[in-house]
């Protein structure tokens, strides 16, 4: 039986197991129709370039001028190694294997952390997620922080505390300062040895608690733990379905390697599901807050700072498959470029501060994995933009050459996602990795050279709404003696 029996709805509960969870086809009006056409398209594309020989026509033209050759030559070299690069991540992703789930009588004391900003109704499904989760109750406390919201997040927010009683504390702070400082709010007041950030726009499976923790349970040097994040409003549009299938990449390929690297050395736990280990948490926790980056507050990517803090102190940072999370994902272009933007600016950003470190003895596993992760992560900051940014010029100037050339190329790019992702998820939706090569490509292909020029602006991905209610830094539930001034 599947382990999310719906991925689609987007306040629906999430069944209490996990095991098997699938990304079934949706089956929509016309999706056979639209699938056939993406398997067509990519088909006719690879096909008219191979047999007009447009890569050898591109290569001559390349090759008759001293730039094309270097193009060629620093091209070929970082081919190769993105080739090697995924191919050794792909050896590790396959050995991955997730710890299992301990028993209750060795469950840890959890604080939850809830951030919301204008999230309305779906707060409380989330904390209706959150204080039914098969988790021992005594064992369990979560904090909702309240950011300033001008909608009627807090009401909703209320009606939880209401139905569930002394588990959740609410705090409502008078403005919106951001999502680190919210965190931090809740970090301060919690009593847990095990910190859980979970987003207000997420839904986490029956027992995922439990699976998160246990990585930190079973080894004491484990200090966060990544959750498996999938994408809850797949009806929501073209986008959140392309996004589905990115997200699956992202973590059961990229987090599940990197997990393997040095006995865990994932590069960031997205705030979707993060579990932190308390003892590490503490020490940097007003490092963390007010982190700056050339000389403004580093708001964003608070998740990936986190993250970097961990690793930092020579701790292990793993991936759990088995903790799973449902997330809204943005439904629409500026929606997703916002959210891209973000990430890429947090990229940047920490990727620098990686750097500080890694190359150091800050553990006694071993970093080779890890150092050369961050080699490749480091040179794809610029470099395949740059390459990219060149071909784009190129096409428009000989569509029929270098245009049919790139547009093929990312059809047989998708190949490697559209098999791992149907043999992983045995689901035909793999075909939208298709569509998501060519839309990343000619359509988000500057966010990243965009949030490289601005990666000093830092903003949360808000949601702007028609304000129904003043802040009034209100607490709800709150232990007196945990509450400071």
């Amino acid at each position: 039986m599947s382990a999310i029996p719906s991925l689609s709805g987007a306040t629906r509960a999430v069944s209490p197991s996990t095991r098997n969870t699938r990304y079934d086809a949706l089956h929509l009006p016309g999706d056979r129709w639209m699938k056939a056409a993406i398997v067509l398209f990519a088909a006719l594309m690879v096909s008219v370039a191979y047999y007009n020989n447009v890569a050898r026509t591109a290569f001559d033209i390349l090759w008759s001028s001293r730039s094309g050759r270097a193009f060629i030559a620093v091209g070929g070299a970082y081919g190769s190694a993105v080739s090697f690069f995924g191919f050794w991540r792909l050896f590790l992703a396959l050995r991955y294997k997730p710890v299992p789930t301990v028993a209750d009588v060795h469950l840890p004391k959890l604080t939850v952390v809830v951030p919301s900003y204008n999230e309305g109704k779906l707060v409380y499904e989330t904390l209706r997620n959150i204080a039914l989760s098969h988790y021992p109750r005594e064992r369990l406390e979560i904090f909702v922080v309240d950011d300033g919201s001008v909608d009627d997040t807090w009401q909703h927010i209320c009606r939880a505390v209401r139905d569930f009683g002394p588990r959740i504390h609410a705090q409502r702070l008078p403005e919106n300062r951001g999502k680190r400082h919210a965190l931090y709010e809740g970090f301060k007041r919690g009593t847990g040895d095990i910190f859980i950030t979970v987003d207000s726009d997420s839904l986490i499976a029956r027992d995922a608690l439990k699976a998160v923790v246990s990585p930190m349970v079973v080894d004491p040097t484990v200090g966060g733990v990544a959750g498996n994040v999938r994408v809850l409003n797949r009806r929501g549009g073209f986008i959140p379905r392309m996004l589905a299938v990115r997200y699956v990449m992202t973590f059961d390929y990229k987090r599940a390697s990197q997990s393997m690297m040095g006995g865990g050395g994932v590069l960031c736990c997205a705030g979707a599901l993060a579990a932190y280990r308390r003892s590490a948490v503490m020490p940097i926790l007003d490092q963390w807050l007010n982190q700056t980056w050339r000389g403004s507050p580093a708001r964003a990517g608070e998740d990936h700072a986190m993250t970097n803090f961990i690793l930092r102190q020579g701790l292990k940072v793993k991936f759990q498959r088995t903790a799973q999370v449902l997330t809204n994902s943005p439904t629409t272009y500026r929606g997703l470029c916002k959210m891209f933007t973000r990430w890429a600016r947090s990229n940047v950003r920490e990727t620098f501060h990686t750097g500080e470190y890694i190359f150091s003895n800050y553990r006694r596993e071993s970093k080779l994995g890890m150092r050369f992760n961050y080699i490749m992560s480091a040179v794809g900051q610029v470099l395949p933009y740059l390459f990219l940014i060149i071909v784009l010029a190129l096409s428009i100037a000989m569509p029929t050459i270098f245009g049919l050339k790139l547009v093929a190329s990312c059809a047989a790019g998708s190949l490697f996602t559209v098999l791992f992702f149907g043999i992983r998820e045995r689901s035909s939706e793999a075909l939208m990795g298709v569509c998501y090569g060519m839309y990343a490509t000619f359509a988000l292909c500057w966010v990243h050279p965009y949030a490289l020029l601005t990666c000093d602006r830092s903003v949360w991905l808000t949601r702007n709404k028609k304000a129904v209610t003043q802040p009034t830094g209100e607490i709800l539930n709150v232990q007196p003696q945990l509450v400071t001034a």
